[in-house]
């Protein structure tokens, strides 16, 4: 819950050892004043290179690239209703989610067309796009 604060303001971070950097190094090298801004760039992007990974691993500590899309989205089993025109096997159209219109293709095992209206379920995510069924599943066949 902590990291969560931390993404949306984290090149502030960065900026701010800069600063503090910058300052540090003006005190003990007063000329260095007619360079302040560079000098601040140059100090905030090592603070960025030294920090980047311990922040990352910080961050996304327990979240591992085999189930993060799971995770992430929670939309495997909710249904969705086709809406715009009829998806057809292997093409994407469009389905409703929350509100939300989504991008979204037929699982391979489906070889009808799936009418506007209809509802379908989720399998999976792949990037932008649902992955659906006509069939709800429970989960230990989703994970299969």
């Amino acid at each position: 819950m902590e990291g969560l604060w931390l993404e949306g303001r984290i090149g502030f971070l960065f900026l701010g050892f800069g600063a503090l950097t910058v300052s540090w190094l003006l005190y003990l090298y007063p000329a260095l004043v007619n360079y302040q801004l560079a000098t601040l760039g140059i100090t905030s992007f090592a603070w960025f290179l030294a920090l980047w990974w311990p922040l990352k691993v910080f961050l996304y500590k327990g979240k591992s690239k085999a189930n993060s899309n799971h995770d992430s989205f929670n939309l495997i089993g909710n249904q969705v209703v086709v809406i715009g025109t009829p998806i057809k096997p292997d093409v994407i159209g469009q389905v409703t989610w929350s509100g939300t219109t989504m991008n979204a293709k037929l699982a391979t095992s489906e070889k009808s067309q799936i009418e506007v209206g209809d509802t379908l379920y989720i399998l999976d995510v792949k990037g932008n796009v649902l992955i659906c069924t006509t069939k709800m599943r429970n989960h230990h066949e989703q994970s299969l």
